[in-house]
């Protein structure tokens, strides 16, 4: 009998942490449209555009996060008295495994 309730014990442990490991890899939304963490696409290192109204392309330089680069071009819209208008966007384009737009994020 000690051998029965020794077995389920560790059985039971085992499935906790095999729970514990799978758990450990959920949660992070990122993953469902990249291959990187979210912590790792905040770090990352950005080649920043803007695009006007028209369609036209202002590359704006190098931002070292993700949100850098957002604020980067809402600061720029602003500034050009773009901020409450929609049509403008812009795009952060990932420096990752020697490309320099590995993924695009906003």
């Amino acid at each position: 009998m000690a051998k029965v309730r020794y077995s389920k014990v560790r059985n039971t442990i085992a499935l906790y942490v095999l729970a514990a490991f799978a758990l450990a890899g959920c949660g992070d939304e990122c993953r469902e449209y990249s291959e990187f963490s979210c912590s790792q696409l905040e770090k990352a290192s950005y080649n920043v555009y803007f695009y006007y109204p028209d369609g036209k392309e202002l590359y704006m330089g190098l931002s070292q996060s993700l949100s850098g680069c957002r604020s980067l071009a809402y600061s720029f819209a602003v500034s050009q008295k773009m901020g409450g208008n929609k049509d403008w966007s812009y795009i952060c384009c990932m420096q990752a495994k020697g490309s320099e737009c590995y993924e695009k994020h906003r």
